[in-house]
């Protein structure tokens, strides 16, 4: 009984401390909440779009598709760049996306992460795609920055040594493949002229054990899944490029809220020192 008359009193007082300072708690409230609005307009304004990619990065790597590692070496390399970005060297960033320093200067933020898809069984695995979000001072430069990305990544030393390797392989595996069919032409030709008929001799397929009974079109089906791979899978790839957005970002609301609470409990503490 008497902790709730405690209670109630010291509700009481709460109430009657902020009538009798009601008037310096609103001026106070007032004045920081309109410094926080001012303070937003004020500052440049800010945009943020988002990019759907891909990489053949791990494809050169010969990676196995483990968990979230089949995009990883490409996100790294987009998540690097924000090192300079909080470091304010544009000229090093300028150079790395070829692109201008005003250009550069423009980016405030950018950051990719790994796409996941989710299961019957309600596990996530990854996609061999990724997200960057971008956010620029001004929305008129995403398209330079875009194309300045790609840049990044044909000029990197590290993936341009692995991709022009990928590629001379893949010339001569499709080379070999070649040969190997022109081969088997010959063998059915003389087979032919000597009344023999291998045409219907299976054999299985490297992808998934799949038995298939002509050797020709095994090759050929492996020969253009192997150049399909050597057109589309660039060390970068937008499958959906940065949107272009004329909305300006901004947390006037949020910081108004959170100035009002901050300022208001400030203001209780130095109405308090001051009835003291």
């Amino acid at each position: 009984m008497n902790e709730e008359l405690n209670l109630n009193e010291l509700f009481a007082n709460f109430v009657k401390f902020n009538s009798r300072n009601k008037k310096f708690l609103f001026i106070f409230m007032f004045v920081c909440v309109i410094f926080v609005i001012l303070f937003q307009n004020l500052k440049p304004s800010y945009y943020e779009t988002k990019a759907i990619c891909m990489s053949g990065i791990a494809e050169y790597e010969r990676q196995e598709q483990i968990e979230d590692l089949s995009q990883r070496t490409a996100i790294d390399l987009i998540n690097h760049l924000q090192i300079n970005i909080d470091n304010e060297d544009f000229n090093q960033l300028s150079k790395y996306l070829g692109i201008s320093i005003e250009m550069s200067s423009a980016i405030k933020g950018i950051e990719a992460e790994q796409l996941y898809q989710q299961d019957m069984n309600e596990k996530f695995y990854a996609l061999n795609k990724f997200e960057v979000t971008l956010i620029v001072y001004d929305n008129t430069k995403i398209d330079d920055i875009q194309n300045g990305l790609i840049y990044y990544f044909e000029n990197n030393g590290f993936v341009q040594n692995y991709y022009q390797t990928y590629l001379e392989s893949n010339i001569n595996l499709i080379n070999s493949i070649e040969g190997e069919i022109q081969l088997l032409k010959d063998v059915r030709i003389e087979g032919s002229k000597n009344n023999l008929d291998i045409s219907s001799v299976n054999i299985i397929s490297g992808k998934e054990g799949k038995e298939l009974s002509n050797q020709i079109v095994s090759l050929s089906h492996l020969r253009e899944e192997i150049k399909i791979k050597q057109t589309l899978l660039k060390p970068l790839v937008y499958v959906q490029e940065f949107v272009h957005v004329d909305q300006k970002e901004d947390d006037i609301l949020i910081w108004s809220l959170l100035a009002g609470v901050i300022s208001y409990f400030i203001g209780l503490i130095i109405s308090l020192i001051r009835e003291v």
